[in-house]
């Protein structure tokens, strides 16, 4: 009886350790492509970007006119993938691109620009997904597995667009099928957020490109047809949704010159709001320490980015820098005496970089930061994008959470204030309007 038992409780452990044995493998390595049928609708199982879709300013559709003819056994002469073409206002070479399923690479392959990176699915091997330009981290190599969303390099440059296919081994042969075909629907809210209805806007069906055929000199085309080849993203960033990062690590003024500041929508100096709120100071003022020496105080440039606009003021210069990390946020620094009178629009900034001093006592310091959302500009607190180490010091000198320095909107709403055009008349000292620093 008791051998009968051993022998049962043996059999059982080696029947679990086979099967932790093969559920290992199988997240090593996909299984052997068997044929994926697609007669019926290609399963949505992406659920990661291989790109940042918010910086797109166009992509292409599928079987549009857009590049060089890429088809397959069953179509020809049609572009049968997608090309990602990001917005004018940032380095193209800093977009990082990310595996979009667990998969493993399977190849790597020199372009004229950059290289491609194919990756199969381990969830559904018949399916592969061939990035295009792509300057891969030394790390990355054929039979690498990677995680969904996993960073695998970033774009080669302005010099093209960055392009995605996916093949897949069917029933019938290889076949090219739309990345929007395969993504799933919360995947495609970040589409959706730029102003794209549905999957299928970003496809040109076989029977509407058959019915209005392109022309091909090999891989070139010799007409473009008369459908529409892109779609054009709107998207700009979206703060209801998105939230605000916290990406600012530099204070843009001296830090120990700092007595007090005004909270966001105070009644300090006069109106400043954007298209959804009105009347109240939507910036922060920075009162410096002492009487004397205020023009003493030096600015920062408090993000890396490009000077967007630059206007003499009534006293000094205003100075605005987008960002380069999240180019819908812009910085805005008044009354600045810029230490190089050259710095013009189009110049480009790094976080820390010394801009010039304050104008002096006859006024605070300021500093508002605009965001460019699908409904209109919004301004945020300079403390929303603040990251966590940079606010500590903050706290370090009294404050004990961002929302010391800010009013909030229903608050200010609860409490309003009364403009004459830009001017304060009524309602300002009902609020605290400013926080003292230790």
């Amino acid at each position: 009886m008791r051998t009968s038992i051993v022998r049962i409780a043996i059999s059982a452990a080696l029947f679990s350790l086979l099967t932790l044995f093969a559920d290992c493998r199988d997240k090593k390595n996909p299984a052997a492509p068997t044929g994926y049928n697609l007669d019926a609708t290609p399963p949505r199982f992406v659920r990661e970007n291989f790109i940042d879709a918010s910086k797109m300013a166009r992509i292409s559709k599928f079987r549009s006119a857009v590049g060089g003819d890429y088809s397959d056994g069953a179509e020809n002469c049609r572009s049968m993938k997608h090309y990602f073409e990001p917005r004018d206002d940032f380095d193209w070479s800093t977009l990082s691109l990310h595996s979009p399923v667990p998969g493993k690479v399977t190849k790597i392959l020199g372009e004229p620009v950059g290289k491609q990176v194919s990756i199969q699915s381990l969830e559904y091997p018949d399916f592969e997904f061939h990035l295009f330009h792509v300057e891969p981290l030394d790390s990355l190599s054929v039979g690498m597995i990677l995680a969904a969303g996993q960073r695998i390099g970033t774009h080669a440059g302005r010099q093209t667009a960055s392009e995605i296919a996916v093949s897949v081994n069917s029933t019938k042969g290889w076949r090219l099928i739309s990345y929007f075909d395969v993504i799933t629907d919360s995947l495609f809210r970040s589409y959706g957020l730029c102003g794209v209805n549905l999957p299928r806007d970003f496809i040109i069906d076989r029977e509407a490109r058959d019915a209005d055929p392109l022309a091909c000199d090999g891989s070139g085309f010799t007409t473009t047809g008369h459908l529409e080849n892109w779609i054009v993203m709107n998207c700009h960033w979206d703060v209801d949704s998105w939230g605000i990062p916290r990406f600012v690590d530099v204070n843009y003024i001296d830090f120990e010159r700092i007595a007090k500041i005004s909270k966001f929508r105070s009644s300090v100096g006069h109106d400043y709001s954007d298209d959804f709120e009105h009347c109240r100071s939507m910036k922060h003022y920075f009162w410096l320490d002492g009487d004397s020496g205020w023009e003493n105080a030096r600015l920062y440039a408090p993000v890396n980015g490009t000077v967007s606009w630059r206007f003499e003021e009534w006293l000094g210069t205003q100075v605005w820098i987008r960002s380069d990390d999240y180019p819908d946020f812009q910085f805005g620094i008044f009354h600045v005496v810029l230490q190089d009178s050259t710095l013009s629009e189009g110049r480009a900034v790094t976080a820390g970089q010394w801009l010039g001093t304050h104008f002096g006592t006859r006024t605070y310091s300021d500093i508002a930061v605009t965001v460019t959302t699908p409904g209109g500009r919004k301004l945020i607190s300079y403390f929303d994008v603040m990251s966590d180490a940079l606010f500590q010091r903050y706290q370090a000198r009294g404050l004990s959470n961002r929302n010391d320095v800010i009013i909030s909107m229903q608050e200010r709403d609860t409490w309003p204030l009364t403009c004459t055009g830009e001017t304060f008349v009524s309602g300002t000292g009902t609020l605290e309007d400013w926080v003292t620093l230790r």
